[in-house]
């Protein structure tokens, strides 16, 4: 875990200098406004960064004790006007995401990429300074060792998730979200147990307006 850790950390702070750089002269940083709706609209961008720990868990007849440190990154566009009734009401964000690193350290070590291609993401509308969203997601893991043991090493993955953004500056803010992941081999094998775990993450996200 300690391995995995510092293995992040440095990418981390790679892509944030990358991605979130400061603004350019002519565009001064702004204190966050007292509501972020004008950042949601058709057109806009969003990269995300994330990191945290996931514990796996028995059900569904997936295999427990699969605890690993999950890394992403990924970019979105909103794709429609705000759409829906009452508490639903929110926009459609289409994103993809990569896994720079998946380090398991239990029930044995080892490490990863991945890719997910489809991110379904729906931002409900803002409320001052917060902007909580619901995902669901679909995509492939790489690992050097099979996952779990005595299947492959190749595995497609699926999650549904819930986070939630606090904006401190005007397009840049906070993120805390929670996913259920899922690792399996989609019955490529006959035997298909997968991984089912609880994931807690944290990290940034910059929100770019259609100019």
């Amino acid at each position: 875990m300690r391995v995995a850790t510092l293995l992040t950390l440095p990418l981390v702070f790679l892509f944030a200098s990358f991605a979130f750089g400061q603004p350019p002269a002519a565009e001064p940083a702004a204190d966050a406004p007292s509501d972020v709706a004008s950042l949601f609209q058709f057109g806009s961008t969003e990269w995300m960064i994330t990191v945290g720990p996931a514990w796996g868990i028995g059900l569904f007849h997936s295999i427990p004790g699969h605890n690993y440190l999950l890394t992403s990154a990924s970019w979105g566009r909103i794709l429609t006007e705000p759409k829906g009734p009452d508490v639903m009401r929110g926009r459609f964000q289409w994103a993809f995401e990569v896994v720079p690193i998946y380090a398991q350290y239990a029930p044995d070590n080892t490490y990863g990429v991945g890719f997910t291609p489809i991110v379904w993401r729906w931002n409900l509308e803002p409320r001052g300074r917060v902007s909580s969203y619901v995902e669901l997601a679909g995509g492939t893991l790489f690992t050097r060792d099979s996952v779990p043991r005595g299947t492959t090493s190749a595995n497609f993955t699926a999650h549904l998730g819930y986070g939630i953004r606090y904006f401190l500056r005007a397009r840049q803010a906070v993120v805390a979200s929670y996913r259920f992941h899922h690792i399996s081999n989609g019955n490529r094998l006959e035997q298909n147990p997968g991984v089912n775990a609880h994931v807690f993450q944290f990290g940034w996200t910059l929100m770019r307006p259609r100019p």
